[in-house]
């Protein structure tokens, strides 16, 4: 492909259906990503497709796929009619819903088929997903490994099989279920694209571990781990014992803008949300983590986005999810990880919209922070780094 800029999407798609989705869309010019990744996966080949969080991924790599499937189905090149050709694989039910919408809304102009299987459906609806036809299937790791081998769903006919959030699904909490998934992956016209915002420094080992037959072209290599410039950090000096009374002070001066909590496990999310239910009864608060059944964690998404307030949530909410109203994050707790620090903070910032970070500093959290800014640090992000306005809270 040519070193000239990409500026116009028809530059790199020539479907007259995707380009009047994005023209209606006004996306302007293609993001970074997707003007690298577009052209490239609609060629063959496996892909590491890497962009940073909020960069229009999800749109790089469906927009190729759908092409490509409607050019299939032009050249009558379809093994099975009705069976799906491409499957989408995410970690969690609410980024299932988030791409399954957007999905969604591209098929009424591309004329496809979309489903989704994700855990904590049930019913007959659910049964009747895999009797009708299906182009792209949107489902989560276990409900995916159980239609393959409950043969509601066939890896014969599949096309294309796109991990997003693939250093998530890489994980060793997900290893059992999508190494399973991946031993299935065999057919050599089956193209895999693994999607991702973030890179550990061992991922491309744990790749070839569970692809040990394949070979990916990396595709946006070093846009990963860059968050916003827009985005500002502040580190809020704390004591670890002060936490939950200074964070009424927090919301005092930030709560009358949108704003996500991020917790460290569920009994602290459960007990900021009560302190917080109580102190700010006129404000909308809602509460988030991984044992809500799964009718409830989708209605408290879909009602914040709609409504917005402040969201008290646990790492389930670290990924992905797109809220554009949001204006702040606090880091309540401070992760251990550089990568979840990344994608918590990447909840704001997304498709150049400004916002801010907040992080409560504890004296125990000296480590974590060493960490966190030596792991972004040495990939030569300074940006990244948690360095910026030091305030110290006091007792009022």
């Amino acid at each position: 492909m040519s070193s000239k800029k990409v500026t116009e999407f028809h530059e790199i798609i020539d479907n007259n259906q995707l380009l009047e989705y994005v023209r209606n869309k006004e996306f302007g010019s293609p993001t970074s990503i997707q003007a690298k990744a577009i052209p490239a996966l609609m060629k063959d080949g496996h892909y590491q497709v890497q962009g940073k969080t909020g960069s229009g991924k999800t749109l790089a790599y469906l927009l190729p796929v759908i092409a490509k499937i409607k050019k299939l189905e032009a050249e009558n090149h379809v093994e099975k009619e009705g069976e799906p050709k491409a499957v989408i694989l995410l970690p969690t039910r609410e980024l299932a819903m988030q791409v399954y919408s957007i999905a969604k809304d591209l098929s009424h102009y591309a004329k496809l088929r979309i489903r989704k299987v994700v855990g904590g459906d049930k019913g007959k609806s659910l049964q009747n997903v895999f009797k009708s036809k299906i182009d792209i299937l949107i489902t989560t790791p276990d409900r995916c490994l159980r239609a393959f081998n409950n043969k509601e769903l066939s890896p014969a006919n599949l096309r294309y099989f796109i991990f997003d959030e693939a250093d998530q699904l890489l994980e060793p909490s997900f290893k059992t279920t999508v190494g399973e998934i991946a031993k299935k992956l065999t057919k050599s016209y089956m193209k895999i694209y693994l999607v991702s915002a973030s890179k550990p420094l061992d991922f491309d080992e744990i790749v070839a571990e569970f692809f040990p037959e394949k070979k990916f072209t990396t595709i946006g290599k070093g846009e990963e781990n860059v968050l916003n410039h827009k985005v500002d950090t502040y580190n809020l000096s704390v004591e670890e014992d002060d936490k939950f009374l200074f964070v009424n002070q927090f919301i005092k001066k930030q709560g009358k803008r949108n704003g996500l909590i991020f917790m460290g496990n569920k009994a602290r999310s459960k007990r900021l949300f009560e302190q917080v239910k109580q102190e700010f009864g006129n404000k909308k608060i809602f509460l988030l983590h991984k044992d809500l059944e799964a009718k409830e964690r989708t209605a408290v998404v879909k009602d914040f986005r709609k409504s917005g307030g402040i969201l008290v949530a646990t790492d389930i909410f670290s990924r992905g999810i797109d809220i554009p109203h949001l204006q702040w994050v606090l880091n309540f707790d401070l992760p251990s990880e550089a990568d979840y620090y990344l994608h918590r903070s990447g909840r704001v910032g997304r498709a150049g919209r400004p916002g801010d970070v907040f992080n409560f500093i504890t004296s125990r959290d000296t480590k974590r922070q060493k960490n966190i800014n030596a792991i972004l640090g040495n990939q030569g992000r300074s940006d990244l780094r948690i360095v910026g306005e030091m305030t110290k809270l006091r007792r009022q």
